[in-house]
């Protein structure tokens, strides 16, 4: 992206909307380019801006940040950070989560509430994701859950047909976009389908819960929060929570271990497989989908090397293409897979059907 990032900040207090613009416009790498104070105002403003990010609020009258979001996604593909105030209060949270599985890249938590007070505490952070959305690329998939996308050229004739153990495990780590990456292709998934799922999602604690909930509700498999010493089971995915690292035992069983941030991440993908590495040996799919930084890279390498069936999703359908194209450089990934065919993908490996 060439010159400075152009931002349109969304929020029904002027408060905040003046306190943003500050924050934002004390870098030199970002220009506030306008504001608006309800959804509908920045879908018009969207239109004739055209910035690169806009920053959107939750609570707005007239239209609110979700439906706002859905059709900036929609008819823009603007890359969208929520900020809002969803710490202690469930309602909010819920309601950002649907924003952000509606194609909203990040979120920024206010600390003092609906107006932004105390913005500053959180502004390197808010910088910072305003930056890293700039690279994006967000979609909303018009596919519902039970309609199969149309096969590429090659389809499943290009996921080989090589020998492998048969799989016991498969193991997704995925950051940046995940919520609505997830959205797309975890429905479509058979409720018939013969092996766990143990994922690892970059997401503060408070959204844990409400996206296995949400996922839970929309799939046929079964979807919860994982729990430390549980047996992973057929036709469930468990969800790691924040704050601990999720390991997977010989026995099928999950570890929940307290430790350091591996690659700056408390969860690591890498940690997760490293673990299936070494319990599983290669009876295991490995995957790496859209996300920043290169976490689950060397993981998914040490897989491969153990005979792990492994995959990254593809550039073209990535929100952010940087701990994919990081798995792919360093070796890790046999396949790259386009998400419209992630479903069957992992139901190919997993002899599902």
């Amino acid at each position: 992206m060439k010159g400075r990032i152009r931002v349109l900040v969304v929020d029904d207090s002027l408060i905040t909307v003046q306190t943003i613009t500050r924050i934002l416009g004390r870098d030199p790498g970002i220009e506030v380019v306008g504001h608006a104070l309800d959804g509908r105002r920045a879908i018009e403003e969207v239109s004739r801006l055209d910035p690169d990010v806009v920053t959107m609020d939750i609570n707005m009258p007239h239209m609110d940040g979700i439906e706002a979001t859905r059709a900036i996604v929609r008819q823009h593909g603007t890359p969208i950070v929520i900020v809002s105030a969803y710490a202690g209060a469930r309602s909010v949270a819920i309601q950002t989560m649907k924003a952000l599985m509606s194609g909203a890249i990040e979120s920024v938590q206010k600390p003092s509430g609906e107006i932004g007070l105390d913005l500053d505490m959180v502004a390197a952070e808010m910088v910072a994701k305003v930056k890293a959305a700039a690279g994006a690329r967000p979609r909303l998939d018009q596919t519902s859950p039970g309609r199969k996308a149309s096969l590429p050229p090659g389809g499943p004739s290009s996921w080989s047909s090589a020998k492998h153990p048969p799989i016991r495990l498969v193991a997704i780590g995925v950051s940046t976009g995940g919520p609505s990456t997830l959205e797309r292709f975890v429905p479509r998934l058979p409720s018939d389908f013969p092996v766990p799922v143990a994922l690892v999602i970059h997401m503060p604690h408070v959204f844990i819960p409400i996206l296995a909930g949400n996922l839970d509700s929309t799939s046929r498999i079964r979807v919860g929060v994982a729990e430390d010493g549980e047996v992973l089971a057929p036709g469930r995915m468990v969800i790691c929570p924040s704050g601990v690292h999720l390991e997977v035992t010989a026995d099928m069983r999950t570890r929940l271990v307290q430790g350091a941030p591996v690659n700056g991440c408390l969860p690591s993908v890498d940690v997760l497989f490293d673990s299936v590495a070494r319990s599983l040996g290669g009876r295991a799919l490995g995957v790496v989908l859209t996300g920043m930084g290169r976490d689950g890279a060397r993981g998914l390498a040490a897989m491969r090397e153990a005979g792990c069936v492994t995959a990254a999703q593809d550039e073209a359908s990535s929100v952010v293409y940087g701990m994919p194209k990081s798995a792919v450089a360093a070796g890790g990934a046999a396949y790259e897979v386009g998400l419209g065919d992630m479903d069957r993908f992992l139901s190919h490996v997993a002899g599902a059907g």
